[in-house]
């Protein structure tokens, strides 16, 4: 009896390249045959491509954060979207803004310090979203939200935020402000009632969001640094006004006179409309981001990292992500449920999932810090939960560990998998269903199948459209 590959092979090798290639690449698996193809074809086809049915999954958001140090060339870049082509994932997370830079075409901030090599011409994002996209995943812009900058030495751009406005950052309860990372802080933050940090903020995000043909914008350390902070005198003045409006004169009076020996006056008498206001110059925020990215592109998906404690974050870091989510602020959370404790991070994941309702709850998982096994341990127990899908931290930490990605490949991640429509969102037009990776290197080997890359087209315009670590020290 004849066999279906050799069945298959009557059939030109034209058709039968660009069908597996299409599979190889894609983000799901190919499509079915038309009707009139011969059931040995499509056969063949799910010799290639089928893996045990054990660890099969439909849908399920694959995703990996990418911090923004594998961007410095075209070639790095380029690697990003192999390796998630290889291991079956499905969405990359690109950090665009780390420091206050831009890993992107800014009008807004300066260029990474780390792209002083490269050419003008040279844009990792437009790059990643062109290069993702034919190959049918998708690209969440990852851009650090408060924190600005962490290092002794001074960003070399006259015009970064800690050289042109040191007035804009947050100060902690003793008046202090340390670009340096400490036990309290990871670096210097700016202070998010700050008007001009709204503003400034507001632009740098939905100007990512405008112009490239990105599938998500992705908060990160949208939060103070902790408690104690953020004491900067214009914002206990801001908070001042904000309390003299429901004030008699008398009250105002004597409570000016006794800011003249304590300056914190308004926040000791005042503790709980204090942390509930500043809790509010964060949320304002993200509303604001949110619904401006919506009202031009209500298909995009807008998502946060967050402490996966609610209650601490809420409470210590005024990062009420519980509102977010279920006022449809945010689409989906990506927790950063790090523990090595399994137990633990499978109690985040499920009360976050009861307070998201039918938002999307992702599982970061900390692979940086935990062996594979324990990492597909975890990974097997998320999808029990009714999480949407998993995170990994970071790329940057394993794809140099090609056994680390392997195991995965051939245990939890050994089919591929679509990520999970969003129901409440309109539909994108034009909707991606992956191609040939574009980019000028020649050819590339992803599984054992040789698949030819045309050289990218040269268009600037191209990819535009209309805790040692937390997401860890990133």
């Amino acid at each position: 009896m004849s066999s279906p590959r050799f069945l298959a092979a009557a059939y030109t090798s034209a058709v039968l390249s660009s069908i597996v290639s299409a599979a190889v690449i894609a983000q799901t698996p190919p499509a079915l045959p038309p009707r009139s193809a011969p059931k040995a074809l499509s056969s063949l086809i799910a010799v290639q491509v089928q893996k045990p049915a054990a660890a099969e999954v439909k849908e399920e958001m694959r995703g990996v954060w990418v911090v923004r140090d594998s961007l410095t060339t075209p070639q790095s870049v380029h690697q990003v979207v192999v390796t998630a082509i290889k291991y079956h994932l499905n969405t990359i997370f690109v950090q665009v803004r780390g420091r206050g830079d831009a890993w992107y075409d800014s009008p807004y901030e300066p260029r990474a310090e780390q792209l002083a090599s490269q050419p003008a011409s040279f844009d990792p994002l437009s790059q990643m979203v062109r290069e993702a996209h034919a190959s049918g995943l998708k690209v969440h812009a990852w851009l650090n939200t408060y924190l600005a900058w962490s290092n002794r030495k001074a960003p070399i751009a006259p015009n970064h935020l800690w050289n042109a406005h040191r007035n804009w950052f947050a100060l902690n309860n003793e008046g202090k402000c340390s670009p340096v990372p400490t036990n309290k802080t990871e670096g210097a933050f700016l202070s998010p009632s700050r008007p001009e940090v709204q503003d400034h903020l507001f632009n740098v995000f939905t100007d990512v969001a405008s112009r490239y043909d990105v599938d998500g914008i992705h908060f990160d350390y949208c939060r103070y640094a902790g408690s104690g902070y953020d004491f900067h005198p214009d914002t206990l003045a801001r908070f001042r006004n904000h309390m003299i409006k429901s004030m008699t004169e008398d009250a105002i009076t004597q409570f000016d006179g006794r800011a003249q020996t304590d300056s914190h006056i308004y926040v000791h008498a005042f503790g709980k409309q204090w942390a509930e206001w500043r809790r509010a110059q964060v949320t304002d925020l993200v509303t604001r981001i949110s619904k401006s990215v919506k009202e031009k592109k209500p298909w995009m998906e807008v998502s946060a990292a967050v402490f996966p404690d609610a209650n601490e974050a809420f409470q210590d870091k005024g990062q009420n992500w519980r509102q977010w989510i279920q006022d449809g602020i945010l689409d989906a959370v990506a927790l950063m449920s790090y523990d090595k404790d399994t137990s633990k991070v499978m109690r985040q994941i499920k009360q976050a999932v009861a307070i998201a309702g039918e938002k999307h709850v992702y599982a970061g998982i900390g692979a940086w810090r935990l062996p594979v096994g324990d990492v597909a341990k975890k990974i097997a127990e998320v999808r029990k939960t009714g999480a949407a899908g998993v995170n990994l931290f970071s790329y940057d930490d394993v794809h140099s560990r090609p056994q680390y990605l392997s195991a995965l490949l051939h245990g939890v991640f050994a089919s591929r998998s679509a990520s999970p429509r969003m129901r409440w969102l309109p539909d994108r037009l034009g909707a991606r269903t992956g191609g040939e990776v574009k980019d000028g290197f020649g050819s590339s080997n992803v599984e054992g199948v040789s698949v030819r890359l045309t050289p990218e087209k040269k268009a600037a315009s191209e990819g535009k459209s209309d805790n040692p670590k937390e997401s860890g020290g990133r």
